[in-house]
């Protein structure tokens, strides 16, 4: 019996033996934890953002493909985005809306520099147009010759969303400084970036001495950028009381996505511009 007791216990040494062997091995070629690893993958699964990193920059011809690029990629497939209210992403109509966004108006393009590779990123576009009160007529007038159902609504919401308000009495006003586009990749969304080119974008209209600059916010996620930026909200309307001529209801977004509001911010010709900041005394 001792025998047979000393014989197991030799065996019980050898495999702690082996296998604290095989474990101080193992350690030798395993990696240590370093903190890029919890840098590049936090707990929610998100990659770091530094705000601080973003540069707003204007965007001329050379960045028209660029901004096109971003808009099929970044801006037209999200909810409820002009592709979720009214046309799918093969609509030809949606290519002239494309070749407009990115060859016409101010356009504001707010690029992140990644230190790891020394690259810049797009992540977001801001375009402004003028909007005179003679569009909403030829908005109208277009909606009524046009085949295509989907420019159809979209050229009757458009022209609702500017009667409706009436900003150009209101505020007595030639035109208004119409913010179209205002989108962020999904990567760096909720982080400042859209916030980040509406503030840029109110300065340069303050700039520039636009009357009004005005936003047609169709999603939830631009209103509160719009909230966020001292923008006042002039108009508000439910989407289901948007219908057509047969009384059909037009769009359908999903929550939280159910109203589309307007908002202004009013630069008073009073006022004058800004005084623009003085170098600091040597």
């Amino acid at each position: 019996m001792n025998c047979l007791q000393n014989l197991r216990n030799g065996i019980l040494v050898s495999r702690r033996s082996i296998q604290s062997h095989i474990d101080s091995q193992a350690k030798r070629f395993r990696r240590k934890q370093t903190p890029c690893d919890v840098c590049y993958q936090p707990p929610d699964n998100k990659p770091c953002f530094n705000i601080n990193e973003v540069s707003i920059e204007h965007g001329y011809q050379c960045h028209a493909k660029l901004i096109r690029s971003f808009l099929f990629t970044h801006y037209w497939p999200r909810e409820p985005s002009v592709v979720g209210l009214w046309m799918c992403l093969n609509s030809p109509y949606l290519e002239t809306l494309t070749d407009k966004y990115s060859n016409t108006g101010d356009r504001l393009l707010a690029f992140e520099f990644i230190q790891r590779t020394k690259e810049k990123k797009l992540v977001g576009v801001c375009v402004a147009n003028k909007t005179f009160p003679w569009m909403v007529d030829e908005y109208q007038d277009w909606a009524h010759y046009t085949i295509c159902n989907a420019e159809r609504n979209r050229m009757y919401f458009m022209a609702h969303c500017l009667q409706s308000p009436n900003l150009f009495q209101k505020y007595n006003v030639n035109y208004l400084y119409d913010i179209e586009v205002l989108g962020t990749s999904s990567e760096v969304m909720g982080q400042g970036v859209g916030a980040l080119l509406l503030r840029t974008a109110l300065e340069h209209a303050e700039e520039l001495r636009h009357p009004l600059a005005h936003v047609i916010s169709v999603n939830h996620y631009a209103s509160k950028i719009c909230e966020k930026c001292g923008m006042k909200r002039e108009w508000s309307m439910d989407y289901s009381d948007f219908v057509d001529d047969s009384g059909q209801r037009v769009f359908f977004p999903r929550r939280p996505h159910l109203t589309v509001d307007v908002y202004t911010k009013h630069f008073d010709p009073a006022r004058g511009g800004r005084e623009p900041c003085r170098p600091l005394p040597v």
